[in-house]
């Protein structure tokens, strides 16, 4: 598959999961309000932020162990290591940010209603 093929599938999917996660945003914010769009976008934050952190960090298995007793990498496979985990993990931010906007949306919602409510 061409490198440009692969980037054009890897853009849709993020845009259908854009477009998923507005729509459900829309309709937390229907039926919870603002506060329910501030804890949608907590959850998206958090989640994204765990992925980020836990990515190849093994917990609590074998793989632990397995970890211990890799070989040393060459600073050439490390770097390849490195890129390759990036490039995993670069559309993480964008979600993440995503989450920080419905957090602050949510947030600045509820204030605003609670404040016109007086």
């Amino acid at each position: 598959m061409r490198r440009g093929l692969a980037a054009e599938i890897g853009n849709a999917v993020a845009w259908a999961a854009v477009l998923v996660l507005a729509a459900v945003a829309i309709l937390v914010a229907y039926l919870l309000g603002f506060f329910g769009l501030a804890m949608l976008g907590l959850f998206t934050w958090m989640i994204c932020t765990h992925m980020q952190l836990d990515d190849d960090t093994p917990a609590a298995s074998a793989a632990i162990f397995r970890a211990r007793m890799r070989p040393v990498r060459s600073p050439e496979q490390s770097a390849a290591a490195r890129a390759e985990r990036q490039a995993r993990i670069s559309p993480l931010g964008f979600y993440r940010r995503c989450g920080i906007a419905l957090t602050a949306i949510g947030v600045a919602g509820f204030l605003w209603q609670h404040w016109m409510a007086r």
